[in-house]
């Protein structure tokens, strides 16, 4: 156990200091919080200007200023759209709404101005329509009509209960945003795991170990160092993408009680953290049959090609979400994390379809783990070549049986 530390230990601090991982595991996070904020920059160099307003309703009382998120609007009302223009020409105003004729039919509120209002500059203007047509109205009323209604959503068949607004938005986006995640792991990491063995292998290093330590334990160490590697690239990525999604929406999470879904990120942890390692397992596994880091590149991208090939199948599945295709897609253990994440979403999973999932994984796991560590035992002097299919099989059986005949010496 200890020398399968080792292995992960050197692996990880040898690939952490690599200037690609550096510049995806920060600079993607970078690019979201980036993004993020921009809402909030907005805001800050956006100025509230005085705005002039026409009623061609002849409903709407007379609206002087509102006073709205700390700020100020103030309104001037004009009797015509040639009267609110001229104001707007000669500086009176910053920007001119006209609440049309056929407003209560259907019709859209203008705005002219010299630049596109913020978003706290719009807010500001529909107060300003709903208090001029609630006009002699108390102030509690009005403040209720800006937000209707909250539902409440219950599932008949658990009785969850689930409010409307960031706790929705929540509820269905933790399970998307780590199925997501899952995938892009795959590509960042577990499809490396190929060129990670090629270039054991062409550095000779078994020829120093072989006396020292099990082909399974350097294969287990490898994969657990790759894993490690890829648990800290998602830990700041969960991280960023956290602090992005709270600058974003901060405006409407401020202020709400949020519940976590804990049953979501648990079967998340459950089917992602196997998941992981199966597939970097299958990477070993290619990179052992590889012959070089070109072949072994070549066969990643079939692990890639499998690690997308969840999403290929979103249009039916969101159609029948509980159909046979969506449930044998939860099973298999290939697309299990991402289809079944990808269900949680939309509906609720019968616990038994994800328990059995996370069995069938956590078995080809371990059948993948004796695999890949039998075909490395017997390949593992071997430079350069690519293992036909018929040569896997008998490596597999040849290292049976060496092992079988270890066993008895000793």
């Amino acid at each position: 156990m200890n020398k399968l530390w080792l292995v992960a230990k050197n692996t990880y601090l040898q690939r952490i200091r690599s200037s690609t991982f550096l510049l995806l595991t920060f600079g993607i996070p970078l690019i979201m919080i980036v993004a993020g904020a921009i809402p909030i920059l907005t805001e800050l160099r956006a100025e509230i200007p005085a705005v002039g307003y026409v009623d061609q309703t002849g409903k709407m009382g007379i609206v002087e200023r509102i006073e709205f998120e700390d700020e100020v609007l103030s309104l001037k009302p004009y009797p015509d759209g040639e009267a609110g223009l001229a104001g707007l020409e000669n500086g009176e105003i910053g920007g001119l709404l006209i609440l049309p004729a056929d407003y209560f039919e259907g019709g859209s509120p203008q705005y002219q101005a010299g630049k596109e209002p913020s978003e706290k500059l719009t807010e500001a203007m529909e107060e300003a329509i709903r208090t001029g047509l609630l006009s002699g109205a108390p102030a509690w009323q009005i403040e209720r009509l800006e937000d209707p209604a909250n539902f409440t959503y219950a599932a008949q068949s658990t009785g969850k209960q689930v409010s409307e607004g960031p706790a929705v938005i929540i509820r269905v986006a933790i399970p998307v945003f780590f199925a997501m995640v899952f995938v892009l792991t795959i590509f960042t990491g577990a499809n490396q795991m190929g060129s990670v063995m090629v270039q054991e292998k062409d550095q000779r290093a078994m020829e120093m170990v072989i006396t020292s330590i099990s082909p399974r334990e350097l294969v287990a160490g490898k994969v657990m160092g790759m894993t490690l590697l890829s648990m800290t690239q998602v830990a700041v990525w969960i991280l960023g993408a956290g602090t992005a999604v709270f600058l974003f929406f901060r405006e409407d999470l401020i202020g709400h009680a949020l519940s976590v879904p804990w049953n979501a990120l648990l079967w998340a942890g459950l089917l992602c953290v196997p998941g992981y390692f199966f597939f970097a397992l299958v990477g070993a596994g290619l990179g052992v049959i590889a012959g070089d880091v070109t072949q072994a590149r070549q066969l990643a991208g079939m692990l890639g090609f499998l690690g997308m090939g969840p999403l290929y199948f979103m249009g039916i599945i969101v159609n029948a979400v509980d159909g046979p295709l969506a449930v044998g897609l939860t099973l298999f253990p290939f697309t299990a994390p991402t289809i079944g994440l990808f269900r949680m979403a939309l509906t609720e999973v019968p616990t038994w379809q994800l328990l059995v999932s996370v069995l069938i994984l956590v078995g080809s796991l371990l059948l993948s783990i004796w695999l890949v560590a039998r075909v490395f035992r017997a390949t593992m002097l071997l430079y350069g070549q690519k293992l036909k299919p018929a040569e896997i099989m008998q490596a597999i059986s040849q290292s049976g049986l060496s092992a079988a005949a270890e066993g008895k010496e000793n």
